[in-house]
């Protein structure tokens, strides 16, 4: 996989640092941080970055904490790619851990409901069925697992393909569509009459809907979080998306240019049908917030950046009529939201809740246009799924 680095591999190094007090481990663990800290555009990797973390293990171990060099010993390991983050997590941050364990648990749940059903319909057709009968039959069903096929439509799906096998007589047309799309004009509302009831199918498309968004908020974080990160690399993993933002919003427009000069980055619907503006800018942001008179006060960026969507937004309003005719979207008094920033590239050494202050602050002198970090975006979208994972 190659060398490897990052915010997390970082935190995880400045935890393992707060659970010793021997000098000679903190000597090897800061030296690692220095060393992947001393490029301020990326993470720095490589052998150097390996051999400071594993002379931390050496060093705890010989000091006889074994459960330290064993975490440091994780650490090296990813950095030298031999494991993946995701191990690295599941390892040692109980959240992630917890996380994982709860989809296994529900993977293991369906397959088991599941499996309990099918053979309820086996044993409706053949009553006096016996155990070897049953264990015979459900052997067949695994192996005709090999037969499923992707499809050949514009959406993901598996499909069950319709054979005169006997032991496939008692799925009939079950066919599991893992799109959720709502415009498909593939899901059809007979497909969906019949999804609907397929015992477990609720469980099911949450389960499923519940590891996309994960996913995505996953994949959204791990950009957000390297400094080299553009604003086109956050777009590609925010478009479509609009969970993320929350409940008000139930759609993304798929055109992002409805006046002459603007090219919107993402174009929301709230539920009443009126427009949503987000405007992206980087995340690796060091002039977020500056110290003014002793208070936490946000930087020239930010300014630019509500000016931009500012302009937008009278843009739209003066266009209101001709997009409404053109595009059916209702644009008079849109709003926006302009996302900026994130408290770990912050220059200098303000801590999440005084930047998170400093943005209340600024915000209540807006109007129509609200701030906020990419860390408050992600953290809003975790509380919300861990909320679903909570009712699941």
């Amino acid at each position: 996989m190659g060398f490897r680095s990052g915010f997390t591999l970082v935190r995880f190094l400045t935890a393992a640092r707060e659970m010793t007090s021997e000098d000679l481990v903190r000597h090897h663990i800061d030296a690692a941080l220095a060393y992947t800290n001393s490029d301020r555009s990326k993470y720095q990797r490589g052998r150097p970055l390996v051999n400071h973390i594993e002379a931390a293990s050496r060093a705890a171990a010989a000091m006889d904490d074994n459960a330290l060099a064993e975490r440091l010993a994780g650490c090296a390991e990813y950095a030298a790619g031999t494991i993946h983050l995701t191990l690295l997590e599941t390892r040692w941050d109980p959240e992630a851990r917890a996380s994982h364990e709860k989809y296994m648990r529900l993977n293991l749940e369906v397959g088991l409901v599941r499996c309990a059903e099918i053979l309820d319909e086996y044993l409706k057709d053949q009553p006096h069925a016996s155990g070897h009968e049953m264990h015979q039959w459900l052997v067949h069903v695994t192996g005709a697992m090999g037969a499923w096929t992707i499809g050949e439509g514009r959406l993901p799906r598996v499909k069950l393909p319709r054979y005169s096998a006997e032991h496939l007589a008692w799925f009939r047309d079950i066919r599991l569509v893992l799109n959720e799309q709502p415009d498909s004009s593939d899901l059809t509302p007979e497909i969906a009459e019949q999804l609907a009831n397929v015992p477990g199918a609720e469980l099911v498309a949450r389960a499923v809907q519940w590891h996309k968004r994960k996913g995505a908020l996953d994949r959204l974080r791990a950009v957000v979080e390297d400094p080299a990160s553009s604003e086109k690399e956050i777009h590609a993993e925010l478009k479509q998306q609009a969970w993320i933002f929350g409940g008000r919003y139930v759609d993304e427009l798929t055109r992002r240019r409805l006046t002459t000069f603007d090219e919107l980055d993402i174009p929301l619907i709230r539920g009443d049908g009126s427009l949503h503006v987000v405007e992206l800018k980087k995340a690796n942001q060091r002039k977020l917030v500056t110290s003014t008179r002793s208070h936490c006060a946000v930087g020239s960026v930010v300014h630019d950046a509500v000016m931009q969507a500012a302009n937008y937004l009278r843009s739209l309003d003066e266009n209101r009529a001709a997009i409404l005719a053109d595009h059916g979207i209702e644009c008079r008094r849109a709003s926006a939201t302009v996302l900026i920033g994130h408290p770990a590239f912050v220059e200098e050494a303000f801590r999440a809740n005084e930047i998170s202050a400093a943005l209340r602050t600024y915000n209540t002198v807006l109007n129509r246009i609200e701030v906020m970090t990419y860390a408050e975006l992600i953290d809003a979208a975790e509380r919300s799924l861990a909320l679903n994972d909570a009712e699941m």
